[in-house]
């Protein structure tokens, strides 16, 4: 959990520096060079065709448990990181002309509603497409600078960080980021055993996660769905669900079904009818209390009346 421990480098020996180039174009690491185009282009959620959506970066559900795995692929610790409404005059100046090469840090201000994750790539690419940063002893540092009323600049985020962690993290939004680690995170920190499902021999069933907690065994099945472009349905097609449903017949008795779905896309046919076949839905704001400890796939069990 990102707290507020922040704290500002003891630093004697200090390297100065200058933001201007002197070298042109800049000598950058193989590490940076591909970090920028991921940034420019690659990144979720931005302006950009090459761009795909993924809603663990922009979905403020999960944006606790999405920051902190960015944070450990950068290798930042809870001390290096700020997110503040608005940066204070005496830390901008503190990292003006000269900085400390030892340690990372990012002091970030948010959007409303825009997710830890968001602000920070949104911040570095800004940096980074007006030139306002540099490199120092392959250390990347840089300023996002908002103009504000009366033709003023305000900085709107401070960054020194290592290219190839900036790198790492880029690379692992889309391959290891994602929905099952969430859920597999969040039903381990509840008490449950969660593994990938073994297919057998002799069955043909395939899921994405087996669980295991007391005396009860899940089989379980993450399903992403997006509404409709051409707006004529809300909801999943019936067809689709009656197709899961089909999934999950022939599971042995003692094995529960779960599917992971987005369950305002369900209609309320296709929901008594999951329920019906005995199949239990679980959506983002459930996992979401997994994640906070909340055993909200035992209470359900607990609640249910079949």
């Amino acid at each position: 959990m990102i707290t507020n421990k922040f704290e500002l480098e003891n630093c004697e020996h200090k390297v100065k520096y200058n933001i201007i180039h002197e070298e042109i174009p800049l000598d950058m690491s193989p590490e940076l060079m591909r970090a920028i185009e991921y940034l420019l282009w690659y990144v979720p959620d931005i302006s950009s065709i090459q761009s795909k959506d993924n809603e663990l970066v922009s979905n403020l559900l999960y944006d606790d448990f999405t920051f902190e795995e960015i944070a450990k692929y950068m290798n930042l610790k809870d001390e290096d990181i700020l997110f503040t409404e608005s940066i204070p005059r005496k830390i901008e100046q503190y990292y003006k002309d000269e900085i400390c090469i030892c340690k990372q840090k990012i002091i970030m201000t948010k959007g409303f509603e825009e997710t830890k994750t968001s602000a920070t790539l949104r911040h570095i690419r800004n940096a980074i497409a007006h030139g306002y940063f540099t490199v120092i002893e392959n250390l990347l540092i840089g300023f996002d600078y908002k103009m504000v009323q009366n033709g003023k600049e305000e900085c709107k985020a401070i960054f020194k960080i290592r290219p190839e962690n900036l790198l790492k993290a880029l690379e692992n939004l889309d391959t290891e980021l994602t929905t099952e680690k969430l859920v597999k995170r969040g039903l381990e920190i509840c008490g449950y055993e969660v593994r990938h499902w073994t297919v057998r021999k002799d069955s043909d069933k395939a899921f994405d996660l087996s669980a295991k907690k007391g005396d009860k065994k899940f089989a379980i099945e993450i399903r992403k769905f997006k509404p409709s472009k051409d707006n004529k349905s809300l909801y999943i097609d019936h067809n689709h669900i009656i197709e899961l449903v089909e999934l999950f017949e022939g599971l042995f008795k003692d094995i529960i079904p779960l599917l992971i779905i987005n369950a305002s896309l369900l209609s309320e046919q296709s929901k008594d009818y999951l329920l019906d076949h005995s199949v239990i839905i679980m959506d983002a704001k459930n996992i979401k209390k997994l994640l906070a400890g909340r055993d909200i796939l035992g209470e359900i069990i607990r609640d249910r009346r079949f």
